[in-house]
């Protein structure tokens, strides 16, 4: 009974030896099939794998890849591509972490190489960590150590950075962070801290999702800003694209001048976003819409006939800044409504508003009154405010009708424009039966008939 107790041990201890390198030759194997496949992928495009080297082992697997950054759609192959390779070592061994660990390096290579070291020294490589986990979500933490350069008569000195990547198949984070950036030279200086970048984008290919740019401080010679935040969210909810771009400013100070909470926003809303995908897809294939095929043309007029009559708007809804004197806020919108069929006709589907507030002491007393005086602004408290509206062919300033015939004979030359893009003429089709007429010598009417031959 003892023996086969110990057979029993032995045989789960077996087992679960099989299992623990099952997980690792399963890994080595999957990763050596991946990158075979990707560099396979990858041999055509604007990044292409040049190079593939791959030690595939048990536990432990390394390797190089070298990149090479081409114009795709630059037909010249004598173009010298700039290239760097990427150094890893993966571990098979699974953990909390993932299935697999590994770490990696960049290293600029060729020519490339040569002009980089120039500027930032030799020896420079941003490296990281990370592992795959178990959903199949790839993260990674990089970082690039202190830069300290000349170059062209300026100094650079850059702090060390760190940032983390986050990506499946479909979306991707990313974030990077940098406390420093000096640059002096030439009379001149730049200073920005705490500088941030984040990017969450949902889909890769067609953007959607957020980015944020920001920057504590920025100091020049003659313009200090603080609180600079550029940022983007761009979202598709029902097959309908929008996008919102913001830029703000807490304090700029120029000239002795400073401006207080400066805001602008722009935005595009209501695009159709299979019409949008498609055009991406075909701008792509096609070096910029400049090689397309007749189909492809095709797909892309109807790509945009689809976005403009199916409706969208366009504008700045916010822009406004406040300084000593007082405040400025405006907004401007562009709406397309969703067209009925036929042609395109703005005049009939476009809308248009927007108005602007001024308030302080901006404007002194007889620009105030100037602008009371001529009906297209009117007085609210502190200051004046302007305002417009376009509908239906009717343009109107703070409730004031004006003659709306220039608007007109624009968007109609506009409407015109656009319809011959979208129907261009046809080109004649040839007869073939008119050319072979054409070919052939007839006789002249007015020729004198032959001679008759004599009698014998």
């Amino acid at each position: 009974m003892t023996s086969l107790k110990h057979y029993a041990v032995a045989a789960v201890l077996g087992l679960l030896a099989l299992a623990g390198l099952a997980v690792p030759w399963y890994s080595s194997r999957t990763l050596d099939t991946e990158l075979a496949a990707f560099a396979d992928a990858s041999r055509t495009g604007d990044l292409v794998v040049h190079k593939l080297a791959h030690q595939a082992g048990l536990f432990k697997s390394t390797g190089t890849i070298e990149f090479q950054l081409r114009d795709s759609c630059d037909a010249d192959t004598s173009q010298d591509p700039s290239s760097f390779s990427v150094e890893y070592a993966v571990s098979h061994l699974p953990s909390i972490h993932g299935v697999m660990q590994f770490e990696w390096s960049v290293l600029p290579q060729g020519t490339t190489a040569a002009a980089i070291e120039k500027v930032i020294g030799p020896g420079k490589k941003l490296s990281g960590t990370g592992a795959l986990g178990y959903s199949g979500l790839v993260k990674t933490d990089m970082d690039l150590p202190e830069l300290n350069f000349s170059n062209d008569g300026v100094t650079f000195q850059v702090t060390p950075s760190k940032g983390s990547l986050t990506a499946d198949a479909r979306a991707a984070q990313f974030i990077w962070n940098l406390s420093s950036f000096v640059a002096r030279g030439k009379g001149d200086a730049l200073d920005m801290k705490g500088l941030s970048l984040n990017m969450d984008l949902k889909d890769r290919n067609l953007g959607t999702g957020t980015i944020a740019l920001g920057v504590e401080g920025i100091s020049t010679a003659s313009v200090s800003i603080q609180g600079l935040l550029v940022s983007s969210e761009t979202s598709e909810t029902n097959d309908r694209l929008s996008t919102k771009v913001s830029e703000s400013v807490k304090v700029l100070k120029v000239s002795g001048q400073s401006l207080n909470d400066l805001v602008l926003e722009a935005s595009i809303g209501g695009l159709h976003a299979p019409s949008m995908r498609a055009l991406l897809e075909i701008g792509k294939a096609s070096c910029g819409f400049n090689n397309m095929t007749a189909d492809e043309s095709q797909r892309v007029r109807k790509a945009v006939e689809t976005l403009l009559t199916s409706g969208m708007s366009i504008g700045i809804p916010a822009l406004k800044g406040s300084g000593e004197g007082g405040q400025v806020s405006a907004n401007l919108m562009l709406e397309l409504l969703p067209a009925s069929g036929g042609p395109i006709a703005l005049e009939k589907y476009l809308r248009s508003s927007g108005q602007l507030t001024v308030t302080g002491t901006l404007l002194n007393p007889s620009q105030i009154d100037m602008a009371l005086t001529s009906g297209f602004a009117e007085k609210v408290p502190g200051g004046v405010k302007a305002a417009y509206s376009y509908q239906d062919g009717l343009l109107k300033i703070s409730d004031k009708s004006l003659d709306a015939g220039m608007v007109k004979n624009a968007l109609a030359q506009m409407d015109q424009q656009i319809n011959n893009f979208l129907n261009p003429p046809k080109a004649p089709v040839p007869n073939p039966l008119e050319e072979i007429v054409e070919e052939v010598e007839l006789p002249d009417a007015a020729a004198p008939a032959p001679a008759a031959a004599p009698a014998q």
